[in-house]
């Protein structure tokens, strides 16, 4: 694979789980539905084709009767009446026999020498030896009149809602491909909102516990993660509190000793850095205040507990 195939491929597959499982879903269905599509009507052409030779082969024994049974002055008259759309009459002989005809053939002419009688010949011919291209087959009346039977060559045809109604299927392929790969995602978008409200406030809503199993498993595994995370932080936050609490009576007992300093300097250096310490304190309580119903129960409750300062 060369790497300009590479690049191609990667600029065409989507960055998005929700573009790429659309592309597969929509691509295999597409898929599918034209296999189908083409091997119904594949037999469906095949079988036509049985029954349009059977009755091509009732028809051209039934004119070979009515040309037998005219007046061979008559017959240039009856040609255009037994001619149809894929094939006409005209009383000559000429052309190549065509010496090894497929399988498909030998079958068809067999079909026609039966209705015809043993009485009959029919081979096979070319009617442009030199190129091939047309092709016919040769016949003799009971007279020994010449009968070649000119075989026009018949595109495959369609009908003309065909399109339409593969534009319709292709259409309702793509709608259900797009509502089944959105039911499948939502989850997934439920969870990025989960995950990125998380960092802000871990006592966010938990997610809903249902749907598919491995919907419902992931939603259990993270709500359970969330439940650990509130219940470390709470943790930690306890410790702050503790820290913080017990800090203020060691704070307290400097700050009476330094009044007892009888340099002026040094006691007013000391008390600014108490001052600080105690700012510092405030701001440590201040923080556990603010995260002091983060853990479950009882983490929450000694957390509180422990940011009340002593009277």
């Amino acid at each position: 694979m060369s790497a300009r195939f590479r690049r191609m491929a990667a600029r065409l597959w989507p960055g998005s789980l929700f573009g790429r499982l659309a592309m597969i879903l929509f691509s295999g269905l597409v898929a599918a539905h034209v296999l189908a599509f083409v091997l119904i009507v594949l037999d469906h052409m095949a079988i036509e084709d049985e029954l349009g030779n059977k009755f091509a082969a009732v028809d051209v024994a039934d004119s070979v009767a009515i040309l037998d049974y005219v007046k061979p002055e008559e017959r240039p008259a009856w040609l255009d009446r037994i001619s149809r759309l894929h094939y006409r009459y005209v009383l000559r002989d000429g052309g190549e026999l065509e010496a090894e005809p497929p399988k498909r053939r030998q079958a068809n002419i067999a079909r026609l020498r039966a209705l015809l009688g043993p009485a009959y010949e029919a081979n096979f011919v070319y009617l442009d030896p030199p190129t091939r291209s047309r092709r016919g087959i040769l016949m003799h009346l009971k007279d020994g009149s010449p009968l070649t039977l000119e075989i026009f060559g018949q595109g495959a045809t369609i009908s003309p809602w065909l399109p339409a109604a593969l534009a319709v299927q292709l259409c309702i392929i793509a709608f259900f491909v797009w509502l089944a790969v959105k039911l499948a995602t939502q989850p997934l978008a439920r969870l990025e909102h989960a995950a990125n409200s998380l960092g802000s406030d871990l006592r966010g809503e938990p997610l809903p516990e249902d749907g598919p199993k491995e919907v419902a498993r992931a939603a259990t595994a993270f709500n359970a993660m969330q439940r650990r995370i509130a219940e470390q932080v709470a943790e930690r936050i306890q410790i702050l509190a503790a820290i913080s609490h017990d800090l203020q009576t060691p704070i307290t007992r400097m700050r009476l000793r330094a009044d007892f300093l009888g340099d002026s300097d040094a006691k007013e250096k000391l008390q600014g850095d108490l001052q600080e310490m105690q700012t510092l304190v405030k701001q440590g309580l201040a923080l556990a205040r603010e995260y002091d119903d983060i853990g479950p129960g009882a983490t929450a409750h000694v957390a509180v507990e422990a940011l009340r300062e002593p009277s």
